[in-house]
């Protein structure tokens, strides 16, 4: 079959093979270096990019993808060129980008304005995810904005980019837009049953961004989760419980369930320490000793100093049999340091009662043990 060929076909046939080889392997080669940051040079544009070293960057398949299809299409071409078929390279590209691949009688694909709208979207929704890590990471930061106002700024910009990135890429592909709206709208109620949970988590997911009763960084509680807000998604909510365990919860029940914020108002906080001592404990004592060890620790708000918290206060709640029960109740500067001021006071008032005079005893559990005399056996009795 080759012998039947004239000779300048055979070379330049190979040449565009061998060149377009060539292209495809870089292009794969560069893609998959700026995927996983193989290269220093890589690694420098993810940077840029504002790409952290883990992630994976997905979008670059699709575009490795349709830049494939593109270079072996033009190889097509320049091959058509080069063999003098100027009316079948007419054709191809009259096909590829004009008059396209008819399927059935009213429906006609164009497969260069389908790759067209494809890049675009690719294209648009790279740069709107760079641009909104950007705006979030370092413009935001130089306005007087709260970290949660930044977050949902941030958040809209990508949702608000992403709707626009498709609409470009359905209309560069050649959809009317005009009756994809008129099939969206006769689909709506379909759509509004089947898809009732996702849109539900999706329109809460706008209220927290707008009403901000649950913001990023926030130390919270819905049903038995315990948690920082980490971030807040289109469908859910990133939770971090003190077991750095990441808890996913839907947007939709942090609206519909009650939701404890322990940062919503403020930072401040307050701890409860509770000790149990002997009855022979001088009450007195103990109420000094808990204020003393109060007072001296540095997070802790002391009397008068704030008028919207309270100074350290010490309650007797209760009088058991066995002991006596004290609770020192204390606010604090920062929440989210709690953990760590009531262990910090635990300590200090455990070491103040091995140093007080008189000594404070904790309650004793005396067990009295007498014998008793075995039992005769059956026989004998």
């Amino acid at each position: 079959m080759l012998d039947s060929l004239p000779e300048n076909w055979i070379y330049t046939g190979l040449a565009v093979l061998i060149g377009g080889i060539a292209v495809s392997l870089t292009i794969h080669w560069t893609a998959r270096s700026m995927d996983t940051g193989a290269h220093v040079w890589s690694r420098a544009l993810r940077r840029r990019m504002g790409v952290l070293p883990e992630r994976r960057i997905g979008e670059l398949r699709w575009v490795a993808l349709a830049l494939q299809f593109t270079l072996w299409t033009v190889m097509g071409y320049v091959l058509l060129r080069l063999w003098e078929l100027d009316e079948l390279g007419h054709n191809f590209v009259d096909t590829l980008l004009g008059t396209g691949i008819k399927l059935g009688a009213n429906t006609t694909i164009v497969p260069g304005k389908v790759l067209l709208g494809l890049l675009a979207f690719l294209l648009l929704v790279t740069f709107t995810r760079w641009f909104k890590r950007k705006l979030e990471r370092d413009l935001l930061p130089l306005t007087n904005m709260e970290p949660s106002v930044r977050l949902s700024v941030a958040t809209l910009f990508g949702y608000v980019t992403f709707i626009f990135a498709m609409m470009v890429g359905l209309s560069a592909a050649g959809l009317n837009l005009s009756k994809i709206a008129l099939v969206a709208g006769a689909l709506s109620v379909g759509i509004g049953f089947g898809l009732q949970n996702i849109v539900n988590n999706f329109v809460s997911g706008l209220i927290l961004l707008f009403e901000r009763p649950v913001r990023v960084g926030d130390y919270i509680k819905v049903g038995s989760t315990l948690g920082y807000v980490r971030s807040i998604r289109i469908r859910s909510t990133e939770i971090e419980n003190d077991e750095r365990v990441s808890v996913i919860v839907p947007n939709s029940a942090l609206l519909q369930a009650e939701v404890e914020n322990w940062n919503y108002r403020s930072n401040l906080g307050r701890v409860v320490v509770g000790f149990n001592v002997s009855h022979s404990t001088d009450p007195e004592q103990m109420r000094q000793l808990l204020l003393d060890a109060a007072i001296a620790h540095p997070q802790v708000f002391k009397q008068g100093e704030m008028s919207t918290v309270l100074g350290p206060s010490v309650a007797l709640k209760d009088v058991t049999e066995s002991s006596m029960r004290f609770e020192l109740t204390a606010g604090v500067r920062n929440i989210n340091a709690r953990g760590g001021v009531a262990s910090d006071l635990r300590f200090d008032v455990m070491r103040r009662i091995r140093e007080s005079d008189p000594p404070i005893q904790f309650p004793q559990t005396t067990v009295w043990m007498r014998e008793v005399e075995p039992a005769a056996p059956p026989a004998l009795r």
